[in-house]
């Protein structure tokens, strides 16, 4: 774990200009309290604090006599004019009050011993809190404002690396079967974007280029909306869809999809402190979420990009993408998530991996790589869903396989140690132009390095503490351009 030595943490430095157009109204800055914060201390000024040149004056009391009901003589009583400029608190439980004073200079302290006059003495919540300028007069022709917010903490923060797994736990789902029903593998795009959000491709366009990728179902996932499937009427289309949103929060975005008759939460309501409540109820909508480009550059490049939640549980993840964006065997930002990923993967956490494409424009000669989900016929929307959430999937550039282990079990199944005694593994691929080697990967290392014609057999004694397998693909240049999910294995 990283650690960080921060007793005092800075929330927010802010330079606000404003002008009388602002006169009788409010602005909200709001930050996050962290955990463990004992304290809030708000500093502030402005100035200039008075207007008190006379062709000023004069534009003031015209402007305000009628509303305010004045007779021309008061003008003459009238020597100059005085910004008013309070402070209102507000925290993640409530309204916690108000300093309504003159000085144009100030220090507000809330904290459970002796807060500032005007604000409520209780415990520092943590969460979002809303610290409003309210502008009851404006005179001058420009008012500069300078605020710092400032956490004191009871103790060092400590701060993680994304999806840290000291004490997170999963529980296993069922995965047990027999190659009895006949599936066939979908190619499945669950990460695109359209001009309802941020992409340069409208609905259509983004449609019409995944037909011709022959996609046989597409999430489309624009940011914080599901507006586009407005616009969609489904039977018009050679292909299937997915109603999907990217929570793009601050502090990470995942994918959520499966969206029925609910709609989407309010993104502006999660936060570091309530991230684990917040998954739970979207869980309770029925979605399936997953989180996206867990290592990517970060804020302020692009905030929200890189994982800084902390999970109490993984229960509420359903996958992990592994790969996202277009060429992305060359990312280091997705060797990065495959580690992670492949570190769950060995501590026992049984959770799957997925590719998105983060589908922006088709403007480029990148590559991009597809999940390819295996599925009755004919299959739902759920029935995708519930390929994704079991792992019964693989991502590819472009070769294709097929995986068995003595004939009845594939990729996302749970084999018992009982039910064998020798495991005969089978590994067909296709396409495989651009295929150099082959390994078969698990907890306990590499179980197979070779070419792509594979038929490689083990014997119980050689794997007992074997937790997981799967097939990796790589190119000449020793880039992986395939991954399955795992086989599991328990006793």
């Amino acid at each position: 774990m990283e650690k960080t030595s921060l007793l005092k943490t800075t929330l927010g430095n802010y330079y606000i200009s404003v002008t009388p157009e602002s006169h009788q109204s409010h602005i909200i800055l709001r930050v996050e309290v962290p955990r463990t914060t004992q304290e809030i201390v708000i500093q502030y000024s402005y100035s200039p604090t008075e207007e008190n040149a006379e062709e000023r004056l004069d534009q003031l009391f015209s402007r305000y006599q009628k509303d305010n009901n004045m007779a021309a003589t008061d003008r003459a009583h009238i020597q100059s004019v005085r910004n008013l400029i309070t402070i209102s608190v507000s925290s993640s439980q409530g309204y916690e009050g108000s300093c309504h004073r003159f000085e144009s200079t100030g220090r507000v302290v809330i904290n459970n011993s002796q807060s500032s006059p005007g604000i409520q003495t209780r415990e520092v919540s943590p969460g979002f809190w809303d610290i409003s300028f309210n502008f009851h007069a404006l005179v001058t022709a420009k008012t500069e404002i300078h605020c710092t917010i400032d956490a004191i903490h009871k103790e060092e923060r400590s701060t993680t690396q994304p999806i840290e797994i000291a004490a997170i736990k999963k529980e296993r789902l069922k995965r047990e079967r027999y190659l009895n029903a006949q599936t066939r593998y979908k190619k499945v795009e669950l990460h695109t974007h359209t001009h309802h959000s941020d992409a340069r491709h409208t609905t259509e366009e983004l449609i019409n280029d995944a037909i011709k990728q022959k996609i046989d179902w597409l999430a489309i996932t624009d940011h914080n909306t599901i507006s586009a499937f407005d616009k969609i009427s489904p039977e018009n289309y050679p292909l299937q869809f997915i109603k999907g949103l990217e929570m793009t929060t601050l502090h990470g975005h995942f994918l959520t999809l499966g969206y029925q008759d609910k709609p989407p939460m309010d993104w502006t309501l999660i936060d570091r402190v309530n991230i684990n409540e917040k998954l739970a109820e979207m869980k309770e909508q029925g979605l399936l979420i997953g989180i996206a480009h867990p290592f990517d550059v970060g804020s302020p490049y692009c905030t929200g990009c890189r994982w800084q939640y902390a999970l109490e549980s993984l229960e509420w993840i359903d996958f992990i993408e592994v790969w996202n964006s277009e060429d992305p065997h060359e990312s280091l930002s997705n060797t990065d998530a495959i580690a992670k990923w492949t570190q769950l993967l060995n501590a026992g956490i049984e959770i799957p991996a997925t590719c998105g494409r983060d589908w922006h424009h088709s403007n480029t000669t990148k590559l991009p790589a597809f999940l390819y989900s295996a599925v009755k016929e004919p299959s739902s929307g759920d029935d995708i869903l519930e390929a994704v959430k079991l792992g019964r999937s693989y991502i590819s550039l472009s070769p294709q396989i097929d995986l068995t282990i003595n004939g009845q079990w594939t990729i996302g199944d749970r084999i018992h140690f009982n039910e064998f005694n020798t495991l005969m593994m089978k590994v067909h691929l296709t396409d495989t132009e651009d295929v150099h080697a082959v390994k078969i990967e698990s907890n306990l290392g590499d179980l197979y390095e070779g070419n792509y014609k594979v038929i490689h057999q083990l014997e119980k004694s050689e794997v007992k503490d074997l937790i997981w397998l799967r097939v990796s693909v790589f190119d000449q240049h020793l880039n992986r351009i395939l991954i399955t999910n795992p086989v599991y294995f328990t006793d």
